[in-house]
């Protein structure tokens, strides 16, 4: 999400590719009672532009859990395109895509399932005064191991977001089912802000806070974007 809302943010520079290079941590029992941290180091390159956009994306983990050794290795490769319909004054903005989660992470090292995930997704951006009203929906495709049952994910968010002369600062609540029957639906907030150097280069940090015990403990995540 903070990468569209950079973008709208300077329509002069829209119709380019990108490099978004990242650091992250994600922690938390997530309903368990045993805590795993996630350190994440990505690499994003893709193209957004009047009608349509995509992007490939992947990461090198580290994971550590309590009681276990350290894991490291290539986490999956996801790959996402999708289409842009904007009103004639631009005043509402609709982003349905497509993603494919491939799984190049190493599931013997609890990096990945090792299976394939597809979902779907629909953006909405429209303008309310002074501020931008976001909201999304998804469906999430899970690739079932052998030997395990899980559920399709559906995902939520609503959110808003706020543009000033270089930076943007948003806002975002997120509901995601759970995977597994009988665990809690996890439940996050969000909160992102990005400074623009120029219309080239620009920095953004991300946070997430859980709001239920499924839920991360909490997350986050800066970079770099850089356009071409």
């Amino acid at each position: 999400m903070i990468l569209l809302l950079v973008i709208f943010s300077i329509p002069s520079a829209a119709a380019r590719t990108y490099l978004d290079v990242g650091l992250g941590q994600v922690s938390g029992d997530f309903g368990t009672g045993i805590t795993s941290t996630l350190n994440a180091v990505k690499v994003e390159y893709g193209y957004f532009g009047s009608e349509y956009f995509f992007n490939a994306a992947t990461s090198y983990l580290e994971l550590d859990t309590d009681g276990l050794e350290q894991q490291t290795g290539m986490g999956d490769v996801l790959l996402e395109a999708g289409y842009i319909y904007r009103s004639r004054d631009n005043e509402l903005r609709l982003l349905p895509s497509l993603s494919v989660k491939l799984p190049t992470a190493d599931e013997d090292k609890n990096l990945g399932s090792g299976e394939t995930d597809v979902g779907l997704f629909l953006d909405l951006h429209q303008n309310c005064g002074g501020i931008v009203c976001t909201a999304g929906a998804g469906y999430i495709i899970v690739g079932e191991p052998a030997g395990a049952y899980l559920n399709n994910i559906v995902q939520l968010s609503i959110g808003g977001f706020k543009a000033f002369q270089k930076a943007g600062l948003s806002a975002y609540l997120e509901y995601n089912s759970a995977m597994l029957d009988g665990r809690n639906d996890p439940m996050k907030l969000g909160v992102d802000w990005f400074y623009l150097f120029s219309l080239k280069t620009g920095i953004y940090i991300n946070s997430i806070a859980g709001l239920n015990s499924a839920a991360p403990d909490y997350g986050i995540r800066s970079g770099v974007i850089i356009w071409f």
